[in-house]
């Protein structure tokens, strides 16, 4: 099950980088939330911190500018 939740984050993550470079605001950030999510479940069952430094701060990024853009 991790592998398939590791392939399917690795894709949402590319197309929010195709989203990104087209301007497509915020969906991009929204896919890239979903892929990072995805990305946190897999570094936490694989106890790889190195994946979860990577992309719990992302989080941390990614909400509060999409707040202080869209309230």
């Amino acid at each position: 099950m991790v592998v398939y939740i590791k392939y399917a984050s690795a894709v949402t993550i590319l197309i929010a980088m195709v989203l990104h470079t087209q301007g497509i605001t915020p969906w991009n950030s929204i896919a890239q939330l979903l892929g990072a999510g995805g990305w946190i479940y897999v570094g936490y069952k694989w106890n790889e911190k190195a994946i979860m430094l990577n992309f719990v701060p992302q989080f941390f990024i990614i909400i509060p500018i999409l707040i202080w853009m869209y309230i």
